[in-house]
C-alpha cells in the first residue's frame, strides 16, 4: 500500500500516547520525542500566553515549594460519613457534599477563572506566534473563524476538532490549550492533582492502593451553554460493551474514576447541572447508552431497564448541590449536563480523572491525554516521585502490557 503524503492541514498526527508506540514512524515526530524536555515546554507555553508560573516549566525548587506550602484541600472526616465504597461500587457515583474547605473553595474558584482566563488568551492571539515546528507539525494554513473563536471564548470543549487543520488537535494535545490538562497551566490545580488527600479519595473510590492518572480538564459552562448530550465513557480492558457486570466483576476491572469538582456548586434546573442514572456503569454499555435529550434517553435506552443489583428501574437523577461539592463517577455510569441560562452565572467545574489496574491481569490502561512533555518528563525522571508514578500509564509498556490507545482490547 502507498504510505499517504501529508499535506499541511493534514499534518502526522501523534499517536496519544507516542512513549507507548514502540515505533513512531514520522521523522518529525520522533524528533520530537528526542528533544529536551525544556525546548518542547517553551513551544507549549508561547509568551503572549503571559503565564510566568506555569509548572511545566518549573524548577525543582517549584516543586519543593508546592509540597512545603501544601494546605488541606478537604474535610475529610466530612468525606468518610458520606462516602461508603460499596454504594458507590453499587450505584456507579457518590456525592460528597460541602467537603471543600472554605479556603478550598476560594482558591480552586479563582485557579478555574485564571485557567479559562489562559484559554481564552490563546484563542484570541494570533497562532503564527506558535512554534508549530517544535510541536511536530508544519504550521497550519488554516485558522479558526471568528464566529469559532466568539464561540468558544468563556467556555470550553468548544473549538473545532473535527480535524486539524487549524491545529486545534495538536495545540489541545499538548496543552497549549489550558482547558486540556489545566494543571500544567495553573499552580493550584497542580497541587490539586498531586494533593495527599485527593490521593487519598482516589484510593477509596478505586478500592484499591495503586493508582494512576489518566486526565484533566475544564469544564467551564457559560450562560446560554445549551447543555450536554448523554454519553458514557470506556475504560478498555476488553471491559466495554461485554455486557452486564457483577459487583465483583466489575470492581476487578481497570476502573477510571472520573472525580468532578464544584467550588460553586450548581442547581438542578437550567444551571449546568450534571444529570446521572444510578446503576447504569454496570450495564458496560458506552457504545449503546447515548442520547441528544432526556426524553429520547428515557424512550430508547432506558426503557424497560431496572438496576441490575436492587431491581429498581433506572431512572435521570438531575442533581442539585452546594458550593464546595465532588462528585465521584465511574466512567461508564451514563451522564449529561444541564443547559445553563442566560440569566445565571457562569458554573466552573474541573475534572481529575484517576484509574487503577486490573486485579486480573495487573496492567493499567494507557491514559488518554497526559501531554507528551509531563510523559517525557516523567519518563527522564524530571518529575517528582508521585508525579512520576501517577503518570507512569503515559510512559511505561511493562504497566500498559503493551496497549496503547488505539488497542484498548
Amino acid at each position: 500500500m502507498k504510505e499517504k503524503v501529508s499535506s499541511p492541514d493534514s499534518a502526522p498526527t501523534m499517536p496519544q500516547n507516542p512513549l507507548l508506540v514502540p515505533e513512531v514512524s514520522d521523522p518529525t515526530l520522533a524528533q520530537l520525542l528526542l528533544r529536551p524536555t525544556g525546548e518542547l515546554a517553551s513551544a507549549t507555553r508561547p509568551s503572549f500566553l503571559v503565564n510566568n508560573h506555569s509548572p511545566v516549566q518549573w524548577s525543582h525548587s517549584d516543586w519543593e515549594r508546592l509540597e512545603e506550602n501544601r494546605e488541606p484541600l478537604f474535610d475529610m472526616a466530612a468525606i468518610a460519613a458520606q462516602f461508603d465504597h460499596a454504594s458507590f461500587l453499587r450505584d456507579g457515583y457518590a456525592v460528597l457534599r460541602e467537603v471543600m474547605t472554605p479556603k478550598t473553595v476560594k482558591d480552586w474558584t479563582a485557579a478555574l477563572k485564571y485557567g479559562q482566563q489562559l484559554n481564552d488568551r490563546l484563542l484570541k492571539s494570533d497562532w503564527n506566534q506558535i512554534d508549530w515546528d517544535t510541536l511536530g507539525r508544519t504550521p497550519p494554513t488554516k485558522s479558526l473563524t471568528v464566529e469559532e473563536i466568539n464561540n468558544a471564548l468563556g467556555g470550553s470543549q468548544k473549538a473545532p476538532q473535527s480535524d486539524d487543520g487549524a491545529g486545534v488537535k495538536t495545540l489541545r494535545q499538548h496543552s497549549v490549550f489550558a482547558e486540556y490538562f489545566p494543571a500544567g497551566h495553573v499552580p493550584y490545580l497542580m497541587n490539586v492533582l498531586t494533593h495527599p488527600q485527593m490521593l487519598q479519595l482516589q484510593r477509596m473510590s478505586l478500592g484499591s492502593d495503586d493508582i494512576y492518572f489518566d486526565h484533566n480538564q475544564l469544564l467551564t459552562r457559560p450562560p446560554g451553554y445549551p447543555g450536554g448530550a448523554w454519553h458514557s465513557h470506556k475504560i478498555g480492558g476488553g471491559a466495554d460493551n461485554c455486557g452486564v457486570a457483577s459487583l465483583s466483576e466489575y470492581q476487578a476491572q481497570p476502573n477510571f474514576n472520573l472525580t468532578l469538582c464544584y467550588p460553586q456548586g450548581f442547581e438542578a434546573e437550567d444551571d449546568g447541572g450534571l444529570k446521572i442514572i444510578r446503576g447504569s456503569h454496570l450495564f458496560r454499555d458506552p457504545g449503546g447508552c447515548w442520547a441528544d435529550t432526556d426524553e429520547e434517553m428515557q424512550k430508547e435506552w432506558l426503557a424497560g431497564r431496572v438496576h441490575p443489583v436492587t431491581s429498581e428501574p433506572l431512572q435521570i437523577e438531575y442533581l442539585s448541590i452546594p458550593p464546595g461539592t465532588v462528585v465521584c463517577c465511574l466512567s461508564h455510569a451514563a451522564h449529561a449536563v444541564s443547559p445553563k441560562a442566560l440569566d445565571r452565572d457562569t458554573r466552573w467545574c474541573s475534572l481529575f480523572c484517576y484509574k487503577k489496574p486490573s486485579d486480573v491481569t495487573g496492567y493499567a490502561q494507557p491514559s488518554h491525554s497526559i501531554p507528551p512533555v509531563w510523559a517525557m518528563k516523567a519518563q527522564r525522571g524530571e518529575l517528582p516521585a508521585v508525579l512520576t508514578e501517577l503518570f507512569r500509564p503515559s510512559y511505561d509498556r511493562e504497566l500498559t502490557g503493551g496497549r496503547t490507545v488505539d488497542s484498548q482490547a
